[in-house]
């Protein structure tokens, strides 16, 4: 019923993954909506490893087998399901893998290192999002970055609201104000909400001085905090927000970090409400 993308023009890093699985994972939990969380990223498992241990021993077997990929399971099976127009709403939860039971799904990303396999099979994204944005309430999508695969700019049109991630990084910051008129036709202002990941209150560029310096009434943030990032790196994402995103505790910094989350969750409920767009 909302999709909604993660996404940044900058290739470096810039907390984009880590913000979608905090964001989709807290959203959850605190409004029992249906989520599906998408991985569309080319040959990285950020997303898999928040929320489960990657089995060295099948990864080692799939070597031996040359690469070969199981297409009967996951986003391969799903895109041959679209492709084959076999697909409906409510198929799509036999591809994915279960968080949250009936509350929070994921889509592992394509598991080709093809640059040019993973462009063709992402051409089919904006057909499974559509289906599956019928059976969902929230539709997140972890976006590949920069605007290099036309489908990335393909997403980007059929998201309701899209999530600008950059950090503290006066470049990055400079990247936004460019690509936010440079891509105008894609980038509308009123479906934006940028948003400044891994942040640091003691850097010159903190929440204040960058929303000056990027001309934006309000800037969101979502603060660097140890414990979380330590969290996605050992499958603890949800987890973590089991123990301190429902916490009413004022003076833990775990605590203090679900709660500038939450408060991420507050704007893209009001950006909705805005565009009159209801879950």
């Amino acid at each position: 019923m909302a999709i909604i993308s993660f996404w940044s023009g900058d290739n470096k890093e810039s907390g984009q993954t880590l913000s979608a699985a905090a964001v989709a994972t807290l959203m959850a939990l605190e409004h029992n909506y249906r989520v599906l969380l998408i991985d569309a990223t080319f040959s990285d498992d950020t997303l898999e490893r928040c929320f489960w241990k990657i089995n060295a021993q099948k990864e080692i077997t799939k070597l031996i087998n040359k690469g070969k990929i199981d297409i009967s399971s996951g986003a391969e099976g799903l895109v041959s399901a679209v492709a084959s127009n076999k697909i409906t709403p409510e198929i799509i939860g036999n591809y994915t893998r279960v968080v949250f039971n009936r509350t929070l799904d994921i889509l592992c990303g394509l598991k080709t290192k093809i640059p040019e396999e993973f462009s063709k099979s992402l051409m089919l994204y904006k057909d499974l999002v559509s289906i599956a944005d019928k059976y969902y309430d929230i539709v997140f999508i972890d976006l590949e970055k920069t605007l290099r695969y036309d489908t990335t700019r393909a997403l980007l049109e059929a998201s309701h609201l899209i999530v600008y991630n950059f950090n503290q990084n006066l470049r990055q910051m400079d990247g936004y104000l460019k690509n936010m008129e440079e891509h105008a036709d894609i980038l509308k202002r009123d479906k934006i909400i940028p948003l400044l990941s891994i942040s640091d209150d003691n850097s010159k560029y903190n929440v204040k001085n960058s929303a000056r310096y990027l001309r934006e009434k309000e800037l969101n943030e979502i603060p660097y905090n140890s414990v979380y990032k330590e969290s996605a790196s050992e499958a603890g994402v949800a987890q973590f927000f089991i123990k301190n995103g429902l916490s009413k505790a004022s003076n833990n910094k775990n605590v203090m970090f679900a709660n500038s989350v939450s408060k991420m969750i507050k704007t893209i409920d009001y950006k909705l409400e805005e565009l009159k767009y209801k879950v």
